[in-house]
C-alpha cells in the first residue's frame, strides 16, 4: 500500500471523520471543520467522499487554492473521480476574453452530470466559476449521439451532424470539435472528454470504439459507447443555462471555504458583469445582446439559495443569517 492509501485508511477509520460523515447525513447539517494544516483537508474530503458516496462541490477561496486542493485530491482519489470547475475567462472576473481550454473543463463537469451512475467524486472549484451559469444538463442530454459497438451507423449522416454541432474536418484530429474520416475510420474528438475515440466501421457496423493518444496515435482504451455532444461555443438561451448548484444530484454535499468570503466575491463579480455591460454598450444593440447571452451570469442570492438548501461545511464560521437558515 502507497503512503497516501495508508494515510486515506486511517483518515477513513478515524472516529471524527465518521462523526463528520453521520452529522451529514441530515439535508439541512451545516458543520464547521477547523484545525488542520498541510493535506489534511483534502485527506477529510477524499474520506468522506469515500464513506458517504456522494458528489461533493468544494467551494475555495480562489482560483490558486482550488489548484492545490485538486492537486492534493487527485493523488488521493485519482484523475477520474476530482473534476476541477474553473471560470470561462483568461482571468477571473474579467469577461473580455474567453479561455477555450477552461470552457471544456466546464463542459466536462456538467457532461459527468449527465451520468447519474457516477458516485463518489468531487468537484472543485471558487467564486468566480460558480457565478457564471452552464448549459442545462437536460439540454445536453437531448441533443447527445451515442454510437454503440455493434450497431448500424450511417456515417454520412454522423458527418452532417458533427458539422451542424460545431465540429471541423481535418486531416488529423487534436484537439476537441475536429474530426477526420479515412475510409471506414473516423476519428472523433468529442466536447467534454480528455481524449479524442477512432471508430472503426465494416460495412456500416461499429466494429470497435476505443480512445487514443493524438500525438502517439497509440490506443489508450478500447469501449464500448461513445457519446458525441455539441460545441459549448454553440449559442445557447438563458433558459437553456442555469447555476452548477442548481444542477447537482439532491445528497452532494458543499463544503464552501468561506461562506463571507464567498458572498463578497460574487458580489464583486456581480458588479464587474455591470461594468462590463456598461463598457459594451457602445457597441450595436444585437451584438451587446448576443455578448451577455453569451455570458449567462447567476445572481448572488440565487447561488447562495441553491447551497443552502443542501448539507454543507465551512471551514470558517459562516454568517448565522445567511447559512444556517433554509431557504
Amino acid at each position: 500500500m502507497s503512503n497516501t492509501g495508508y494515510l486515506l485508511e486511517r483518515y477513513n477509520a478515524h472516529p471524527k471523520v465518521r462523526e463528520l460523515v453521520e452529522a451529514l447525513r441530515s439535508p439541512v447539517a451545516r458543520v464547521r471543520v477547523k484545525g488542520w494544516a498541510g493535506a489534511q483537508k483534502a485527506l477529510v474530503a477524499a474520506a468522506l467522499v469515500q464513506q458517504t458516496g456522494c458528489l461533493l462541490l468544494c467551494v475555495c477561496n480562489d482560483k490558486e487554492s482550488a489548484a492545490y486542493l485538486l492537486n492534493d485530491l487527485q493523488g488521493l482519489l485519482g484523475e477520474a473521480d476530482v473534476a476541477f470547475f474553473p471560470d470561462s475567462f483568461r482571468r477571473p472576473a474579467v469577461f473580455e476574453h474567453l479561455n477555450s481550454t477552461q470552457v471544456l473543463q466546464r463542459s466536462e463537469v456538467v457532461n459527468r452530470l449527465t451520468q447519474p451512475h457516477r458516485k463518489g467524486w468531487v468537484i472543485v472549484t471558487y467564486p468566480e466559476a460558480l457565478f457564471e451559469e452552464v448549459v442545462s444538463p437536460d439540454v445536453l442530454t437531448k441533443s447527445r449521439i451515442s454510437i454503440v459497438k455493434g450497431e448500424k451507423l450511417d456515417l454520412d449522416f454522423v458527418i452532417q451532424v458533427l458539422v451542424e454541432y460545431g465540429f471541423v474536418r481535418t486531416d488529423f484530429v487534436y484537439e476537441p470539435g475536429q474530426f477526420s474520416v479515412r475510409g471506414g475510420i473516423l476519428d472523433l474528438f468529442s466536447f467534454g472528454n480528455e481524449y479524442p475515440y477512432r471508430i472503426e466501421l465494416v460495412d456500416e457496423e461499429v466494429e470497435s470504439i476505443r480512445t487514443f493518444d493524438p500525438l502517439t496515435q497509440l490506443s489508450r482504451q478500447r469501449i464500448e459507447r461513445v457519446q458525441i455532444v455539441p460545441s459549448w461555443a454553440m449559442p445557447h438561451s438563458r433558459e437553456e443555462k442555469v447555476p452548477l448548484p442548481h444542477v447537482l444530484p439532491e445528497d452532494a454535499i458543499a463544503w464552501v471555504d468561506d461562506a463571507q468570503f464567498l458572498l463578497e466575491r460574487l458580489l464583486k463579480c456581480f458588479e464587474e458583469a455591470e461594468l462590463f455591460a456598461a463598457k459594451i454598450s457602445v457597441l450595436d444593440p444585437e451584438e451587446v445582446h448576443a455578448i451577455l447571452k453569451e455570458r449567462a451570469f447567476v445572481r448572488p442570492a440565487d447561488i447562495i439559495a441553491d447551497l443552502r438548501g443542501r448539507a454543507l461545511l465551512f471551514s470558517a464560521e459562516p454568517p448565522a443569517d445567511l447559512w444556517r437558515g433554509m431557504s
